[in-house]
């Protein structure tokens, strides 16, 4: 949600990246932001200053006042407890915290790999490496929402933007399926306002700048 006057967050952004998952968080958390969009045919995310804020030179990358905030989970579960009024994470003292850190973690160390190990075809045993299988994977989250309608159950959380963001990519790659339970729950992720204003916003920048991401 962005706004006329100087906002204290950043949101350095490509489109057609991971940029999505934290404009996507930046929406749903309703504070205002400026949006640093750029076309990755500059190299503007290799420049000496960007790298200075993001070592890895990948985006997105947010900028809370002169605090910089890379990767998307770390920016998740800062965002959310530091701007608490949206209500985006559990308090450090209720007991859903942990099932939400939790899911966070399991957006990153589970599911990407996985979708590695799928897409790359790789032959690993599951007991050798943490995410064990794909499959495994699926059934894990297929049973997470079994309470839904959200993974917190009738709480939306970051988490939900986290895990949502992956699943959103695995069907445009054809890896998550249009129907069943994960299918419902991505119906309902975007169904949500945020989404589609985020949604929007992709759709605008990646008219601005048609250069695919490297």
């Amino acid at each position: 949600m962005s706004d006329t006057t100087t906002p204290n967050l950043t949101l350095y952004f490509a489109p057609r990246t991971r940029s999505f998952a934290a404009l996507w968080l930046l929406e749903e958390l309703g504070e205002p932001y400026q949006l640093e969009s750029f076309d990755f045919a500059t190299g503007r995310h290799k420049h000496a200053d960007y790298l200075a804020m993001h070592p890895m030179g990948k985006v997105p990358l947010v900028v809370d006042g002169a605090t910089p905030v890379p990767e998307i989970g770390a920016m998740a579960i800062y965002l959310a407890d530091r701007y608490d009024a949206a209500g985006l994470a559990p308090a450090l003292t209720d007991a859903a915290r942990a099932a939400y850190l939790r899911w966070m973690f399991f957006a990153s160390a589970i599911m990407e790999p996985a979708y590695a190990q799928k897409l790359f075809e790789w032959e690993v045993s599951p007991s050798t490496v943490a995410w064990g299988s794909f499959e495994q994977m699926m059934e894990v989250l297929v049973d997470g929402l079994a309470k839904g309608p959200w993974l917190l159950g009738e709480t939306f959380s970051a988490a939900d933007v986290a895990v949502g963001n992956n699943l959103v990519f695995g069907q445009m790659i054809g890896l998550i399926p249009q129907d069943g339970p994960i299918g419902d729950y991505l119906a309902r992720l975007k169904a949500r306002a945020a989404f589609q204003r985020a949604e929007a916003i992709e759709l605008r920048e990646g008219e601005r700048f048609p250069v695919a991401a490297e």
